[in-house]
């Protein structure tokens, strides 16, 4: 079992520390989320090979890519508008991005995210965006009520 179990999503921090530019967390008794933001000079520093690899090796499960491209989403397998994982997606992590072309990865992370006050729920809610040259990463989690 990774350490994501006792902190969610903290695993993440092992990967690249050195580059991480931002990070920003809120762990309250009923959910939270965790946002990690990496900078690198060099084009190719992130790539969808690397990132998908470290997300499985810590229990994180890819269920979807897609592209965001000038502030359109893109689907490229599964993306299903109707679950919550995509009200989470849309309204919480696209608007996080300033690069116009990037791609979006979704994951099952065994931990399960559910709208405030509504039954919606999903265990789809750790996503993964790398820009186009590889140079930026930003990670979002969310997780309880």
């Amino acid at each position: 079992m990774s350490c994501s179990r006792v902190t969610p999503a903290g695993f993440w921090t092992n990967f690249h520390y050195d580059l991480i530019n931002k990070k920003d967390s809120d762990q309250g008794p009923w959910g939270g989320y965790r946002e990690i933001h990496w900078k690198s000079k060099e084009r190719k520093t992130f790539t969808s090979e690397e990132v998908i690899d470290f997300a499985k090796q810590n229990d994180w499960q890819i269920t979807d890519s897609l592209n965001y491209t000038n502030n359109i989403l893109e689907p490229l397998t599964n993306y299903n508008k109707t679950d919550y994982s995509a009200d989470i997606l849309e309204n919480t992590f696209l608007k996080k991005i300033n690069s116009p072309h990037n791609n979006v990865f979704v994951f099952k992370t065994g931990w399960v995210a559910v709208e405030p006050g509504n039954a919606k729920e999903t265990e789809k809610n750790g996503f993964v965006t790398i820009n186009s040259d590889g140079t930026e990463l930003i990670i979002y989690h969310s997780w309880g009520e």
